[in-house]
């Protein structure tokens, strides 16, 4: 899943819509009233219908009420109906998104909806009151187009210091599909374009697609719908084009949910028009579908309802394979945003993002999502296909490895360094319908989108462009082996059951923590921009090999497949995307196969990556996918920027840091780690059996997280100020001239030299992250240990470890010096104060702990305060 990686984070853009685009588009809503559908017959209309709880008006209490919005529009006579609950599944409660309560506390504004879009260009313009008669079909079908959403989706409480972690749901977002249907004018709009052109009309649906990537105002759950539909026309002419849009939030949705909705529009259109009737043609109507965790784990298998029964050796795996990929560092960043080939993130940056904070502070915003569209000749497209089935791959697998290879000609944002190698953490888009059980068999319309991540590379900069400018057999050869890996990391994750370990471990981390607000806080991060892949790509594939809707004329059968054509009603192009301008990858690319060829949407998030570079990126890709299909090339490109840069730029091109073999110094610092947990391992085994001590001996939650925290506190506290303490050492000892009778020359420089090799060395940018992680974990190790030197601190719970007490108090005795032996109280007259009193069970050094001894001839007065 896209927010499993790192809690995620996110991209955006600044790419306006066309003044002139806007001004010749008029938008107006349907007023017609349309009567109110009857009660809607259901499928396996049983007390529990999918996964979701029908009742009628007599046991659903308040949920059979009718529900009217502020402009007096009723949402149906739903107290003479029925409706099915549902409670969100954890992928759904991402996309819709779940809230967090603490952050509206604030006042702050709700987290945005994920936004799904997708047209289809159609060479006839219906009829209104064809259109209209077949959104109420649409609607009378799939309970997801007629449903609201009810419950905050807050916990019981939260129990952890950084008000993180969730326990117990009471009321969880459900949905509500009421048997009645919305109005036609709650989900259309009509767009009349200005012009009477085909690139008028282009120029009409482009600008809304783009700009309803980021804006989801046109939807409120709490009343619904959570779709909505716009046709762009140049006239009402029939023989004229028009583009049907369609918005979704992406909880009901994915693309194969759209294609199955504008089927079933256009199959009714030409009923309608051939016979005035689709009696003969009507559909089947569904019932809820499942969440995704139902239909790839199996019902009643979602962590709520097994906990931990389900973990296995592969979850397990799947785990330590999500924790690995953070070693290669991929790049997720351009170096013109970042200034160096750093990866944006890394491990502080995660527990930064775990502590409730945003990496590198928070101001990261005004992104959004910036489109192109283009189209792969069908010519081109079955070349490429031939091309793949030769050298054993899937068309998915040569576009993996094309969006890899254009990312290495944009990734120098510019600053054409030499001879940079970087990896690349690519996403590839799933269908989860073709997982685990396989219970969702898309009949009806819901969100079953998934992932999985591919790590291609390491890959110098500008491979692609080698590729396309030479044409090199070799050179293409290393493009499709690039595919080849693609094709093997796939494989090695479905066999390895990795979409059902995917799906269980999302579903952990949902049920158990707030992962929306960790999207939020990734998001508006400075050092990720809300990125956490290099590039993603989704090809849900031939648009006509997909099952339509499920008609009376099949009812118990196999169910027809989709057409492009129905009637005169023909699909010349569908382009579709999902926003990634908040989080989710540097480069995304999203495409389907129609008629043949492929429309491809390029919908990254600006100004990380600007319009005119991704317009130059969706060229590079098409190139290249031209080139090695063997087919012909329409627009040969090159990208590559001839400013050789600045002097710092040329520097660094030589810089001899880069010389340093690749992850010689980070093997060297984790080796250091993992032998500090080792020395300290029967520490940390005694701390773990004292914790579940306590946690049987405290059954109240708020008893034991309160005493939790507080050992946190300490546990992590000290380890951070240690180094600052050091470097204050460092500071005031260091010698040599000082600079404004301040700063010794030799520290500045000293910082000079780190900072310069940090910033200039990936290799040691990488082991300082995990040299400092070691050293945490070793620091801790110590002071559960109780050793001195190290164990500037007692972290065990329990004071008796080996038989023996660690450290308590330290007793006058101990540190009584022999210079009192004989302190001349006559002589000796006055405030006395000894510093850096040491006591064991708080910290190290207590700066501010004094004795006070006032002197007199007949009364000494010791005064002991401490204040850690």
């Amino acid at each position: 899943m896209v927010i499993m990686n790192k809690a995620m984070a996110w991209m955006a853009f600044s790419c306006m819509c066309p003044i002139l685009v806007l001004k010749q588009v008029e938008s107006f809503s349907i007023t017609k009233p349309i009567a109110k559908m009857n009660q809607i017959p259901m499928r396996n209309s049983a007390a529990i219908v999918a996964g979701g709880i029908r009742m009628s008006t007599e046991t659903a209490g308040d949920i059979g009420t009718a529900s009217t919005s502020t402009d007096g529009s009723s949402k149906g006579d739903a107290d003479l109906s029925s409706v099915t609950r549902r409670s969100l599944g954890s992928q759904e409660n991402l996309m819709l998104p779940r809230q967090y309560g603490p952050h509206l506390d604030k006042k702050e504004s709700p987290f945005p909806q994920m936004n799904h879009v997708s047209v289809a260009v159609l060479s006839s313009t219906p009829s209104l009151k064809h259109l209209q008669s077949a959104l109420n079909d649409l609607m009378k079908t799939h309970p997801l187009l007629r449903c609201h959403i009810e419950g905050s989706g807050e916990p019981e409480k939260r129990i952890d210091l950084f008000q993180m972690v969730r326990e117990g749901e009471p009321d969880p977002c459900t949905f509500v599909s009421s048997d009645q249907i919305y109005d036609v004018d709650d989900v259309l709009t009509v767009k009349e374009v200005s012009g009477d052109t085909n690139a008028d009309l282009d120029n009409s649906w482009k600008s809304s697609f783009e700009s309803s990537l980021d804006d989801g105002s046109w939807c409120d759950v709490n009343k619904g719908p959570l779709w909505n539909i716009e046709l762009h026309r140049t006239s009402s002419d029939a023989s004229s084009p028009c583009a049907l849009l369609m918005k979704f939030n992406h909880a009901i949705s994915d693309q194969s949910s759209a294609n199955l909705m504008l089927d079933q529009i256009l199959y009714t259109l030409a009923s309608l028009d051939e016979r005035g009737s689709i009696k003969d043609a009507a559909t089947v109507p569904q019932s809820m579908p499942l969440s995704l965790e139902e239909s790839v784990l199996g019902t009643k298998r979602a962590f709520k309802d097994v906990k931990t029964e389900d973990v296995s050796l592969n979850t397990v795996k799947y785990v330590l394979a999500k924790a690995a990929e953070g070693s290669k560092s991929p790049v997720i960043l351009p170096d013109s945003i970042t200034g160096s080939n750093e990866d944006g993130g890394g491990i502080l940056g995660a527990l930064t993002i775990i502590s409730g904070r945003s990496p590198g502070g928070d101001g990261s915003s005004g992104r959004k999502s910036t489109v192109q569209f283009r189209k792969l000749s069908d010519s081109n497209t079955q070349a490429l296909l031939a091309k793949c089935r030769a050298n054993g791959v899937s068309i998915t697998n040569a576009l993996t490895a094309a969006a890899a290879l254009t990312s290495t000609d944009f990734i120098d944002g510019g600053s054409s360094k030499k001879d940079m190698k970087r990896n690349y953490k690519v996403l590839q888009s799933l269908d989860m319908r073709r997982f685990g059980d396989q219970l969702d068999k898309c009949e009806t319309v819901s969100c079953k989108a998934g992932s999985m991540d591919l790590m291609l590379g390491p890959l110098d900069d500008y491979s692609g462009e080698s590729i396309r400018l030479q044409g090199d057999v070799d050179l293409e050869n290393k493009f499709w082996d690039l595919a080849k890996t693609s094709r093997d990391q796939t494989s090695d994750f479905i066999q390895n059951d990795g979409p059902q370990e995917a799906t269980r471990v999302f579903d952990f981390a949902m049920t158990i923590s707030d992962m929306n607000n960790l999207v939020h806080l990734s998001a508006e991060g400075k050092d990720t921009q809300g990125r956490a892949y290099s590039a993603g790509v989704s090809n849900v594939g031939v648009y006509e090999r997909q099952k339509g809707v499920r008609r009376n004329s099949n009812a118990d059968g196999e169910r027809d497949t989709i057409k492009s054509k129905h009637g005169k009603y023909e699909v010349q192009e569908i382009y579709f995307a999902t926003s990634h301008a908040r989080s989710g990858c540097l480069y995304q690319v999203s495409t389907m196969t129609v008629q043949g060829s492929m429309d491809f949407t390029f919908h990254p998030a600006s100004p990380i990556v600007p319009k005119d570079v991704n317009a130059k990126y969706a060229d590079a890709f098409i190139d290249l996918l031209e080139l090695v299909s063997g087919g012909e090339r329409t627009n040969p490109t090159s990208t590559k920027n001839e400013n050789k840069g600045n002097m710092i730029m040329n520097f660094a091109q030589s810089n001899p840091l880069d010389n340093i073999p690749e992850w010689s110094l980070g093997t060297v610092a984790a080796a250091l780690g993992l032998v500090g947990i080792a020395i300290h391992w029967d520490a940390w085994v005694q701390f773990i059996d004292n914790f579940k001590i306590i946690r049987q001996a405290v059954p109240d939650d708020a008893d034991f997280w309160s005493v939790l925290n507080f050992w946190i506190l300490f546990a992590v506290s000290h380890p951070i100020l240690q180094p600052i303490l050091w470097i204050s050492d460092v500071l005031h000892g260091s010698p040599g001239p000082k600079i404004a009778d301040l700063v010794p020359a030799t520290f500045l420089l000293g910082n000079v030299v780190a900072i310069s090799a940090v910033a200039m060395s990936k290799e040691i940018r990488n082991a300082a992250g995990i040299f400092a992680l070691s050293a945490f974990i070793t620091y801790v190790g110590a002071g559960l240990d109780g050793q001195a030197g190290l164990g500037d601190f007692n972290l065990q719970l329990n004071d008796s470890y080996k038989g023996t007490v660690v450290k308590g108090c330290p007793t006058y005795e101990q540190v009584r010096q022999p210079s009192m032996d004989n302190f001349d109280l006559e002589k000796y007259q006055g405030l006395w104060y000894e510093q850096k009193f040491h006591d064991w069970t708080q910290f190290k050094e207590v700066y501010d702990t004094y004795l006070d001894i006032k002197v007199s001839y007949f009364v000494v007065t010791i005064i002991k305060r401490e204040r850690p």
